[in-house]
């Protein structure tokens, strides 16, 4: 389920929330809210079509051993999701930042699931980078 930060309204920002009402806003706000349901829905394949070819994601690590590119991600996505049962995602945005052809989304991530048949929680502060192209914003990291 994706949730809009709250705040107070101001003219030129999206209704209910402090984030600047523009086109580029709601692009990236679309990308992240089909990111979240393919999420839920643990649709691989929906997600690749959200991630730009330059996809690489360092995991938060300085190490690169970790590091997850596009072919990568083909891979270990769908493995993962696979692991997963009764997944449910909230994300909350915090701030986009657009800069030209770049985007920067900071959100709150808080996730429940089973996973071997034990529930889990996770939750995080997280931070999605986007890149515009001929088919609108893609991620190019954060996942």
């Amino acid at each position: 389920m994706m949730v809009l930060a709250l705040a107070g309204c101001g003219a030129h920002h999206i209704p209910g929330t402090n984030l600047e009402d523009t086109g580029d806003t709601r692009g990236v706000i679309d990308v992240m809210q089909k990111y979240n349901a393919a999420l839920e829905a643990r649709d691989a394949n929906a997600i690749l079509a959200l991630v730009d070819p330059e996809f690489h994601d360092n995991a938060g690590t300085l190490t690169p051993e970790d590091d997850i590119d596009l072919e990568k991600l083909r891979t270990v996505l769908p493995r993962r999701l696979a692991k997963l049962q009764d997944l449910a995602v909230r994300m909350e945005i915090k701030s986009i930042d657009v800069k030209g052809d770049t985007a920067t989304a900071v959100y709150t991530w808080v996730s429940q699931f089973k996973l071997g048949g034990k529930a889990m929680t996770e939750s995080d502060i997280k931070r999605m980078e986007f890149r515009r192209s001929a088919e609108g914003w893609k991620i190019l990291s954060g996942i």
